[in-house]
């Protein structure tokens, strides 16, 4: 949600951020996207909107999804391993299918087991970059077949080049996964990026940008921003939808967190790193975000200016953000915008999951 202090603004804009593709929601201009402008050859970044509860722990690693009596853990190239949970009576049967069929006793995918779980690895059927795929386990007891749990799950996952990456790092930071994806023309286009969390230098922002990871909040959102001028170059996300025709905006977020500095953390804006992006207010950061494309010393905090707050770094991917910016078709704005446009076919952020 850009806003800015004494800049001069069109008032159809309104900072909205959002004039394309159709209707502007409503509820934009509380909600306004980050923005630059430029007066005289000098920017003032505008902030945008972001959130969390501020606690500076992170969440236990979402690619293990539970349910009471399933659990989940995402493997590479769409493989999902599966527990059943509270299993083991001696006269249980489990089968896991990816359909909806009910199994008849018959069917051979049903295993004993008289342990107190039953691990499988699936492969997902049929992957899809937009909708998530459910696994059902079944029990057959006697000659009776009776559902025993589903588990829903995101419905692709990250490839193993995206984990060798990970452990070519040999980092033990939280790591998060992310799928893009544009379709231009007839063809659709699907990134993957691994984003290893500084939470140790930035923990409050770090823990925040997990929590909406792993409440699922930031998939099928889209990336709502970009900026490409000689001064600075940004990606943002994290605060909208769209239904192939307009943008809404993604409820509820967390409450929002208070700036942790660049100067405090260390944390510069260079090259390949995700900040918070916020409101004037600096501590009003809350779900959305900004990816630096290049080094945005700009957006750091200093004596003249708060800042906006670095939490991460791309390991894998980190050049999904220029092509991004590159080859997809966006609106044009005025220059009183500094730049700042939105892309006229929906960019997807399609899954974001924790790895590590």
């Amino acid at each position: 949600m850009a806003v800015i202090s004494a800049v001069q603004r069109r008032p159809d804009k309104q900072h909205d951020g959002v004039g394309v593709m159709g209707k502007t929601p409503v509820n934009m201009r509380t909600m306004r996207p980050l923005f630059l402008f430029l007066i005289t050859f000098s920017i003032y970044f505008l902030s945008a909107c972001g959130g969390s509860d501020g606690e500076s722990t992170t969440n236990p690693a979402p690619h293990n999804i539970s349910q009471p009596s399933i659990s989940g853990r995402l493997l590479a190239d769409n493989t999902v391993r599966l527990t059943l949970i509270g299993v083991g009576t001696p006269a249980g049967r489990y089968c896991i299918r990816q359909d909806a069929a009910v199994p008849l006793a018959s069917d051979g995918c049903f295993t004993d087991t008289r342990a107190s779980s039953l691990v499988q690895e699936k492969a997902i059927a049929n992957p899809s970059s937009a909708l998530r795929t459910v696994f059902t386990s079944w029990v057959l007891e006697g000659s009776t077949v009776r559902r025993h749990a589903s588990l829903s799950v995101p419905g692709r996952t990250c490839s193993a080049t995206a984990y060798d990456a990970l452990q070519r790092a040999a980092s033990t930071l939280p790591a998060v996964c992310i799928l893009t994806g544009t379709t231009l023309g007839t063809g659709t286009t699907l990134k993957e990026s691994v984003l290893l969390l500084e939470s140790v230098k930035a923990p409050v922002s770090a823990a925040n940008f997990l929590r909406y990871v792993n409440q699922g909040f930031y998939d099928q959102t889209v990336f709502h921003r970009f900026l490409k001028s000689t001064s600075a170059s940004l990606v943002q996300g994290g605060g909208f939808t769209h239904n192939g025709s307009n943008y809404a905006t993604k409820t509820p977020t967390l409450a929002a967190i208070p700036l942790e500095s660049t100067i405090s953390s260390g944390l510069g804006h260079t090259a390949s790193t995700i900040a918070m992006a916020r409101a004037d207010d600096p501590d009003s950061a809350t779900s959305q975000f900004f990816v630096n494309p290049q080094n945005n010393p700009i957006f750091d905090s200093s004596n003249l200016r708060n800042g906006y707050a670095v939490f991460g770094r791309f390991i894998h991917g980190s050049n999904t953000w220029t092509e991004l910016l590159n080859t997809v078709p966006t609106s044009a704005f005025t220059a009183t915008d500094g730049g700042a446009v939105n892309p006229s076919t929906a960019v997807h952020l399609h899954w974001a999951y924790q790895i590590q």
